[in-house]
């Protein structure tokens, strides 16, 4: 069994938060203007985007080709085999754990709280790929894990597309990397 890893967004990232610090979803939505249109299809397809099309991966309770996956609650970000992750391609940062041990020099609500750690990982240079609102008032980061640069983790986080149990809300993508954004068959175009 592969036991979870935490991770740990470094102190100086959470404490002190002010409104300079917000990297805004109005930005966001404002830099990537397609995705003010709610299309759970297109945001599962830009997740997707982060593997190959035949690597084995794990939705909800399904796991299957990349290619073939349907949205859920949540999602992995994980290569598996035999029922076992064996690489780590993206890691998930939950709205939980933006917001876990964060203080704010200014008043804010937990959503601007979350707006300002992300504006603080972005000016880090932390290698963000996708902000997912979760359905239930918080953001969500997906981050590429580049190849040992992280031990293994069993990342989970709310998959995008798919819909927030207790809320019923969507979880959107607010925005993705524009590596994320090239369809399949361009990429493995510029591959070949």
């Amino acid at each position: 069994m592969v036991k979870r890893s935490r991770l740990v967004i470094d102190k100086q990232h959470k404490l002190y938060l002010r409104h300079r610090d917000r990297w805004r979803v109005a930005e966001m939505l404002r830099s990537q203007p397609d995705l003010r249109e709610i299309n759970p299809e297109r945001d599962l397809d830009l997740w997707r985007h982060l593997f190959d099309v035949d690597d084995l991966v794990v939705v909800g309770v399904t796991t299957a080709l990349a290619a073939d996956i349907y949205v859920a609650e949540y999602c992995w970000g994980n290569i598996w085999r035999n029922g076992v992750p064996v690489e780590t391609v993206t890691y998930c940062i939950t709205a939980a754990n933006l917001l876990r041990g964060a203080t704010c020099a200014e008043e804010m609500s937990p959503r601007q709280a979350c707006e300002a750690v992300l504006g603080r990982l972005r000016t880090a240079r932390v290698p963000i790929v996708m902000v997912v609102d979760d359905g239930g008032g918080g953001l969500e980061c997906w981050c590429d894990a580049e190849p040992c640069a992280y031990r293994l983790m069993v990342s989970r986080g709310r998959c995008p597309g798919g819909t927030n149990r207790k809320t019923q809300k969507t979880h959107r993508v607010l925005w993705a990397d524009p590596g994320t954004r090239i369809p399949w068959e361009a990429d493995f175009e510029l591959v070949a």
